[in-house]
Order: structure tokens, then C-alpha cells, then sequence
């Protein structure tokens, strides 16, 4: 027999997270009712009032923790939905369904499904890329529920794994628990109790027990409840604390909650307050599981994907078939070093060392590991991430350096300023002419393309990395043609604390690292990341906390997401606006 659930109701469910009225509730293949007493074993009815919809553009008053001219000089621009009802990732379900099922090895079943829609966000965990599911969608959870319950009911031994012992009643509270990261209502155990009084009727060779179980576990992994997180109840109340457990593991673990978060979950004032809350998540945050989580963040954050593009002539200090994952291998490093180390934004531009892999050494100067990776003392000239091989190689042309993507991701990335509407077409460079620097070409180059944009925030930001070739070799002089040119890395930007000036890219990361914006701008991709929504201008005061945070003696990265933790927009139900 195979369970198959209204195809309807997780359609419905991501429906009715755009904004619609009522609770989610739902009947499931046993029970035709609708009553709305929440017994849905796998799929949903009846009506719901999530609230969500309606994007807060309004910038309201600036508040005292930042500076005045914020609003114009920060990109907080986007149309979050505060969705209530969030689908799991693909790698949250995977690791989700080893957990729930204690198997040995993560499920591959994941690997067929749609990935989140890319590039309209900053982040693919917005709840934005995770609302639709079509039919295709449904499919993939149908099989891969139907594929998972045999292949555990089917094995005695994988099956006392996750419940030792031979009862229905029993087996339903314990793994549906697991499932719906919370204890189940009355009404869902008398449902799946039917489903799992059923088994005996079945054909096959198993016991009445593993029968029943695999209809039990087909059904609870086709449930809404699983493939969503949800934030139900009243709007602007506190999670309860399973679903600050949910949320909380989701998010650090990247996977459910296990029995004892859970049993943590149950005791009041352990997580559904802001002190237990962040109590869990600084307990978290020291686990190997918050270390690979972060290394997503970052390399989604700094767009390290675009590694496996790069493209330069082979030669010393580059090999095409080992250098691109060198590159990212080592940015990884880094800032694998920065969380778990507990270090700061201020280390992410101050930092005198960084990886070496065998064939980035020579641009270094320094000596190459037989393999594997290292950690130098760099030069100088190298302070932080971005005077380091990666990001400099990354944006550069095959000839030469690109001040003008190095400039565009230093304001987008960095300081989340916003850059405008590009007006028209840029062709490539002109050869240099005899006597021209550089710098000279490319301001000659853009000068048509938008004066504010390029001359003075792209190429200002740009021409502080002139010092740096586009293998990422420092160099004190300029060569063109025959002659050698002194090269003007000097420039000044418009930041939200006002205009600062600066003589090289050395003293650029000195800026940076203490810089408001700097820390504004990252805040606002820890918190992106972390309420897996767009932030707006409306929540420029949550981002002035963290990065008060952030820029304080010792204020870690570690730090600034328990504050994130304790904040309102992250802990309390939206109230939506529909």
C-alpha cells in the first residue's frame, strides 16, 4: 500500500503563507473533517491565518545608534514577507531526515530536488526562495518519503534504532516528536494511529509493528510539519520554546532539534525568554555544526562561487586545474578562523596572516606547503582579508588589475552602499596609451558612465588596491610598455559617519575595520542570514545594537549573533500585514 496525501495541501500551505486568515490545520488521509483539532499526519486544509505579505519600506526616524545620514548611504532596500510558514532547505531536510531516522549516512534523495531560486537574494535560505513548491516539488518529497519509510521499516535493526520498543502509541509520540519538532496533538496521534492500525492488513513478509511504522514514517515525512518551520500563535508574542528550538537548530545546526533541545524546549523560561534564547544559541555557536554554517554564510556573503569562473593564462602562481580551489579553499580558512577563533569584524580587515595552498605561495614570497594548507605571517602590505590572493585575483583582468569590480564589491559587499542605476553600456578598455597609468585609463573610461557612481564611490574604492597586479603580486611600480609609472592609490569615500580619506589600500582596511558602516553592512548580512528575510530600513535600529556590538572592545562575530538572538524581529511572531 502506498500513503499518497492531497497533493493539494502543501500547495495550500505555501499559499497561504503569501497572507490569508485562519489557523493551519488541516485533515489528513484518515480524517475528512476538517475540525481544525490539528490532526494532519501529511497535508493540510481548511484555512489559515499566517499573517505575511506587505513589504516596510518606511524609513521612519533614524535612531540614535546610528548616524544621521544612514539611510541614504546603507542599501537597505528589499520586500520581506515575514513569512510564518518557512520551507527547510534542501541541506536542512537532509540533515533533518539522518537525524529523525538515526541513519548512518546523510539520504541522497535530496540531490533530485529543485534547488532555491538564486540571485534574487542575497542569501538562498530567504524565505522569498523557499516559498513555492509546484508539482514537481511534491513529487520529490512524496518519493522521497515513500522511498525513506521502506528502506527503515523494511531493516529491524535500523528500525530499533530510532524506537526500541514494539508499540504503536509509543513509537507515533517519540518519533513524531522528532518530526514535528514538538509534541503532537491529540488529534494527530488518533490519526496516525490509524494509519498505523492499518499495517497488519498489508502484504509483505514484515511484522505487524514495522507495517504500521512505515505507514506512520511515510506519512509524517510527506507532513507540513516537517518540510516547514512555522511560528504560529498570536502575532508579536514570543516563540514558544520548541519553536525557538526549531528555529535555533535550523539555523546553527542546520538540521531538526534532537531529543535533548527538545526536552530543553519543554522547561519554561529556558528558551521561550531572550536570556534562555541566547543562552542556547552561545552554547551552539561553540559546536563544530555552527562552524560549517558560518562557512556557508560566508562564502555566500563574499560570492565565493565565482571561483570556479576564474580564468588566467597558466603560469608561476597559478594553475588552472588547483589554483581556483586553492583560492577558496583559503578564504574559507580565514574565516573559519575568524568565528570559531572568536574574532570580530575588526580581524576581518586587521588580520596580519593568512592560508597558503602549494601554488599560492610564490605570489606571497613565502615557502609552499608539500600539500594541504598553512597558515604565513604576511607582509606588510597584507593586512586582512582583502589585500590577500583571493579576492584580489578574483576581481582582476587577465592583464591586469580591475579597480572597477574590485570597487564594486568593496561598496557592495562591504558597505552595502547603494550604487544607483547603471545608465548606460560600459565597453571594454582601450589599450593604454603611452605614459598612462593605469588609474588614468579607467577614470578616462568611466567618466560618461555616472560621475557620482564611478569617480566617487567605484573607482575611489577601486584605485586602493592599484599597489596589486592582477595576479595579486604587490608592486611599487607601475609598468607600461618600457616606462615605469608611480602609481596613486589615494581616494576618500562618502561613509555614513562622513568622508574619509586614505593614501593606499593599507590604510583603507585600517578605516574599514572601524568604521560604522562597515559594521552596519555586516550586521545586515548576519541578520539577513539569520531571520532568512530581507532587511529594511525598518530595522535600522536592531542593526545599530549589533553593530554596537560588533565594534566594541572584543565584540566577536560569535557576540553579535546572541545579539541577533535577543532581538524582537528575531524571537517575536510578526504581526505581517495581512
Amino acid at each position: 500500500m502506498t500513503l499518497r496525501c492531497s497533493k493539494v495541501g502543501l500547495l495550500t500551505l505555501a499559499l497561504a503563507a503569501v497572507g490569508c486568515t485562519g489557523s493551519l490545520t488541516g485533515s489528513g488521509p484518515e480524517d475528512t473533517n476538517n475540525n481544525g483539532t490539528g490532526s494532519t499526519p501529511g497535508a493540510v486544509g481548511g484555512s489559515s491565518n499566517i499573517p505575511g505579505g506587505g513589504s516596510n519600506n518606511s524609513t521612519g526616524g533614524v535612531p540614535d545608534n546610528v548616524p544621521p545620514d544612514t539611510p541614504s548611504r546603507l542599501k537597505l532596500e528589499g520586500n520581506p514577507a515575514y513569512y510564518r510558514v518557512l520551507r527547510l532547505t534542501n541541506a536542512q531536510w537532509t540533515n533533518s531526515v539522518q537525524n529523525v531516522l538515526a541513519l548512518s549516512s546523510p539520504p541522497t534523495n535530496a540531490e533530485g530536488f529543485q534547488n532555491a531560486v538564486s540571485g534574487m537574494t542575497d542569501f538562498a535560505n530567504n524565505e522569498l526562495a523557499l516559498l513555492e513548491i509546484d508539482n514537481r516539488g511534491w513529487s520529490d518529497y512524496q518519493g522521497a518519503a515513500e522511498a525513506l519509510a521502506k528502506q527503515v521499516s523494511s531493516d529491524p535493526a535500523q528500525l530499533s534504532k530510532i524506537y526500541s520498543g514494539t508499540d504503536g502509541a509509543g513509537f507515533i509520540a517519540k518519533v513524531g516528536r522528532r518530526v514535528y519538532r514538538r509534541p503532537l496533538t491529540t488529534g494527530e496521534v488518533a490519526s496516525y494511529q490509524k494509519l498505523f492500525d492499518m499495517g497488519p492488513s498489508l502484504s509483505g513478509s514484515g511484522t505487524s509493528f514495522a507495517k504500521g511504522a512505515g505507514l506512520v514514517l511515510e506519512a509524517m515525512l510527506q507532513s507540513p510539519y516537517f518540510i516547514y518551520r512555522t511560528e504560529l500563535g498570536a502575532a508579536n508574542t514570543p516563540l514558544s520554546g520548541y519553536e525557538m528550538a526549531a528555529k535555533l537548530s535550523l539555523w546553527l545546526r542546520n538540521t531538526t532539534p534532537d531529543d535533548a533541545l527538545l526536552d530543553a524546549a519543554a522547561g519554561p523560561g529556558k528558551l521561550d525568554t531572550a536570556e534562555g534564547a541566547a543562552a542556547m544559541a552561545e552554547t551552539m555557536l561553540d559546536e563544530p555544526a555552527a562552524k560549517a554554517v558560518m562557512r556557508s554564510f560566508h562564502g555566500e556573503f563574499l560570492k565565493f562561487a565565482k571561483f570556479q569562473n576564474l580564468a588566467k593564462d597558466a603560469g608561476p602562481g597559478f594553475d588552472p586545474a588547483t589554483t581556483p580551489a586553492e583560492l577558496v579553499e583559503s578564504s574559507y580558512l580565514f574565516f573559519d578562523k575568524i568565528f570559531s577563533e572568536g574574532l570580530g569584524v575588526k580581524d576581518i580587515f586587521l588580520s596580519t596572516k593568512g592560508f597558503v595552498g602549494p601554488t599560492m605561495a610564490a605570489a606571497y614570497g613565502v615557502s609552499a606547503p608539500a600539500s594541504g594548507f598553512v597558515e604565513r605571517d604576511m607582509d606588510a602590505n597584507r593586512i586582512g582579508y582583502f589585500l590577500q590572493l583571493p579576492f584580489l585575483m578574483l576581481n582582476s583582468r587577465p592583464d591586469g588589475p580591475d579597480p572597477i569590480h574590485r570597487g564594486v564589491s568593496m561598496s557592495l559587499d562591504v558597505l552595502c552602499a547603494p550604487l544607483g542605476q547603471f545608465g548606460g553600456t560600459l565597453p571594454p578598455l582601450p589599450p593604454r596609451k603611452e605614459g598612462e597609468t593605469n588609474r588614468v585609463r579607467v577614470d578616462n573610461h568611466t567618466m560618461g558612465c555616472g560621475a557620482e557612481c564611478h569617480n566617487q564611490m567605484i573607482n575611489p574604492m577601486g584605485f586602493a588596491f592599484e599597489h596589486f597586479d592582477g595576479m595579486g603580486k604587490y608592486r611599487d611600480m607601475e609598468v607600461n610598455g618600457t616606462e615605469s609609472l608611480p602609481i596613486d592609490s589615494s581616494g576618500s569615500f562618502s561613509f555614513v559617519d562622513g568622508t574619509k580619506s586614505y593614501s593606499d589600500a593599507t590604510e583603507l582596511m585600517k578605516l574599514l575595520a572601524t568604521e560604522k558602516q562597515t559594521h552596519l553592512c555586516y550586521a545586515k548580512k548576519l541578520a539577513s542570514f539569520g531571520l532568512q528575510r530581507d532587511v529594511i530600513q525598518s530595522d535600522l535600529e536592531m542593526l545599530g545594537n549589533m553593530a554596537n556590538v560588533s565594534e566594541s572592545n572584543g565584540g566577536s562575530i560569535k557576540q553579535v549573533l546572541i545579539d541577533l538572538v535577543k532581538e524582537d524581529a528575531f524571537r517575536v511572531r510578526s504581526g505581517g500585514a495581512k
